[in-house]
């Protein structure tokens, strides 16, 4: 199975006048500033259609990479700073998608 990247997307709801408190905690991240082995990047969007809705895009080298931050004890044990401002309406939370085979 060839290995390539994945992008994962975590979906994420600013409370009335959040916006602020949401973007302090995405800074907060190690993952923000870049400091997660196999993480190629992230980023912090705004819905264009929502004002309380965000997402962080990340772009990881393999899903491997992603896994075994998500499973590892960086994460586990050190619950994200953007727990609280993540969208529990939308369900899963986030997802994983990876280069359509077709394209």
């Amino acid at each position: 199975m060839p290995s390539h990247t994945v992008r994962v997307i975590v979906y994420l709801r600013a409370a009335a006048g959040g916006a602020a408190a949401l973007r302090e905690a995405y800074r907060a991240t190690d993952w923000a500033g870049g400091k997660v082995p196999g993480m190629l990047g992230c980023e912090l969007l705004r819905d264009a259609e929502r004002e309380d809705g965000y997402c962080v895009l990340s772009e990881w080298e393999t899903l491997d990479a992603f896994r075994a931050w998500q499973l590892g004890p960086e994460h586990t044990a050190r619950p994200s700073a953007l727990r609280p401002f993540q969208d529990r309406r939308v369900a899963p939370h986030y997802r994983v998608f990876e280069p359509d085979p077709g394209d």
